[in-house]
């Protein structure tokens, strides 16, 4: 369904919690939404120091900071920012992956609804790839944007629909597969709902994506293409090495919550 007023994309379907905790388990990481999630991790970090060095230019630096990463998944960037000096902890609904964040790569990690839980001002809130996957990301912004700090910041990364790969691919888009994305957002609709919760939008771009050679080709040949013997046969082929693609149709957005002006409540 598409708003007439705004444009913003959403699939015509609810979850309830118990649904959206059951398409999240450990099959999602592994054979399912990605081909082995834990093989991921180099890649995965490329994009996060890629991102990290962004915020630190907006935040004047980022050590000794506060970062909650809601939608941490197993931790891999929770670990990474800690070793930039970030006071990092996160919270997802997968058991699999806080476990694993928590026993394995020993970062702070919680499991349980962010939306349920309380917790002091943080200088920094991460979502990345989350926005789309939740049933009310409004909700979610909002207590961000509560819980941001004066000066703080908000950083999403999610699909652009409104990009050209989006709109020439249209139904087809890589980025339309509900009901693990259930929402759509362009530039335009991910900006006014981060300054309907307060937030001053302070930068946008279309960063590349790194991903594994074996997890690309089994994201075309597997899942899209429904071609599961090319892609074992590809995994034989090519060499399984980090590689970046940009189709300028994921978005990276941060938003700052304004200082309280002089004179006015913090």
């Amino acid at each position: 369904m598409r708003c007439r007023s705004c444009g913003f994309v959403t699939a015509n379907l609810a979850l309830a919690d118990k649904d959206l905790a059951a398409l999240y388990g450990k099959d999602y990481f592994h054979g399912s939404e990605y081909f082995d999630y834990l093989e991921e991790r180099e890649s995965l970090r490329l994009n996060f120091t890629k991102r990290l060095e962004t915020l630190a230019q907006l935040a004047g630096g980022l050590r000794g900071r506060s970062l909650l990463e809601v939608g941490c998944a197993y931790g891999f960037f929770l670990e990474l920012a800690g070793e930039k000096g970030l006071e990092a902890h996160g919270i997802d609904i997968t058991v699999d992956g806080v476990r694993y964040a928590n026993e394995r790569l020993g970062v702070r990690a919680q499991m349980g609804d962010y939306l349920s839980t309380t917790r002091a001002p943080v200088d920094l809130v991460t979502m990345w790839d989350t926005v789309e996957h939740l049933p009310r990301p409004d909700l979610f912004v909002a207590k961000a944007a509560r819980e941001l700090a004066p000066g703080g910041l908000l950083a999403i990364t999610t699909g652009d629909i409104g990009s050209f790969n989006a709109r020439m691919r249209k139904g087809s888009w890589r980025m339309i597969h509900p009901p693990t994305h259930l929402h759509y957002f362009s530039v335009p609709t991910i900006s006014l709902l981060l300054q309907r919760n307060g937030l001053d939008v302070v930068h946008v771009s279309h960063p590349g994506v790194s991903r594994r050679l074996h997890a690309m080709s089994y994201m075309i040949f597997d899942q899209r293409l429904a071609l599961s013997r090319l892609h074992r046969a590809m995994k034989w082929l090519l060499p399984d090495v980090p590689i970046t693609v940009n189709l300028f149709d994921v978005m990276f957005v941060v938003a700052r919550k304004p200082y309280a002006s002089a004179g006015a409540p913090a």
